[in-house]
């Protein structure tokens, strides 16, 4: 799909960078967000984040008072596994009710709950890897970027100040006054960045590309073979429904999710099935795996 579209006039307009996530995927999001949420009211007046020094020094954790770095446990190697593991298991259980499971450290057997423990901190150069890391250039924050978010509850906010490429899967609610998932971000400032690379729909942590036209030049003979002159209205295009099965498959989002730009869910639904029924699906996707798609 171009990331560009005609105009009457001869000239070019860019098409806006759009976003999507499952809606599912979205709603998890927004849940652990605002059980975090409240976590941190609950920790309102209290910081249980230790500081690297005390970290280092060996403080245990402030939420539950559990060893970070040493195992208290004594004695014989097969009696302190056997006493960590039941005292773990008891920990499990009190905390069951967090639904976010259990964390520990390399080297540690002690466990801690995603929700209650937090994490202990980096040390100076591992925040500055990163740093590096997680914060491309493509994804540094650009104040002239504008983002309109749909979210899980249907209201629509505006974002100022975003990174051009990227939009985290939760916002604040003004009209609900929570935390919501988002499910759609439409970039609403008009600009486009130079490392763009032609897709104009990706998912929220973008892991899905449109084909490009070197990628369709290598499977269009196995679905244009079968092409043939018909009647009545015209078919969607066949790229488009290859493109629109490759992201329900990467994203793992249901039909009915599928984003507005590849057409009718319906229609992409039944010629994904044809193909599938006529093994033309099997070879679009041994031939993609055999050069090595991402």
């Amino acid at each position: 799909m171009p990331d560009s579209q005609q105009i009457p006039d001869g000239s070019s307009t860019a098409r806006p960078r759009v976003l999507h996530t499952p809606r599912s995927r979205a709603l998890l999001s927004e849940s652990w967000a605002q059980a975090e949420e409240a976590k941190r009211r609950e920790w309102a007046g209290s910081d249980p984040q230790l500081t690297y020094e005390a970290y280092a020094a060996g403080e245990p954790c402030r939420a539950c008072g559990r060893a970070l770095l040493g195992e208290a446990a004594m004695g014989t190697d097969e009696e302190r596994l056997a006493l960590i593991d039941a005292d773990n298991a008891e920990f499990r259980a009190e905390h069951a009710a967090c639904n976010m499971g259990v964390w520990r450290l390399e080297n540690n057997r002690v466990e801690h709950c995603h929700l209650c423990c937090p994490f202990p901190p980096l040390s100076p150069a591992q925040r500055d890897e990163l740093r590096q890391l997680l914060y491309p250039p493509s994804l540094r924050i650009d104040r002239s970027t504008t983002w309109r978010v749909h979210l899980t509850c249907q209201h629509v906010e505006t974002l100022a100040g975003h990174s051009p490429r990227y939009v985290e899967p939760t916002v604040q609610c003004t009209e609900c006054a929570v935390i919501r998932g988002v499910v759609k971000a439409v970039r609403t400032d008009g600009q486009t960045d130079d490392s763009d690379d032609g897709s104009d729909i990706e998912r929220l942590q973008p892991d899905y590309q449109q084909l490009t036209d070197e990628q369709w030049s290598w499977i269009k003979h196995i679905v244009h073979s079968a092409e043939g002159p018909r009647r009545g209205r015209p078919r969607t295009d066949i790229r488009t429904i290859v493109d629109a099965a490759l992201y329900k498959t990467r994203t793992g989002i249901t039909w009915r999710e599928l984003p507005a730009e590849f057409g009718s869910w319906q229609t992409a639904s039944r010629r994904h099935r044809e193909l599938i029924a006529s093994s033309q699906w099997d070879e679009i996707t041994r031939t993609l795996a055999e050069r090595n798609l991402p």
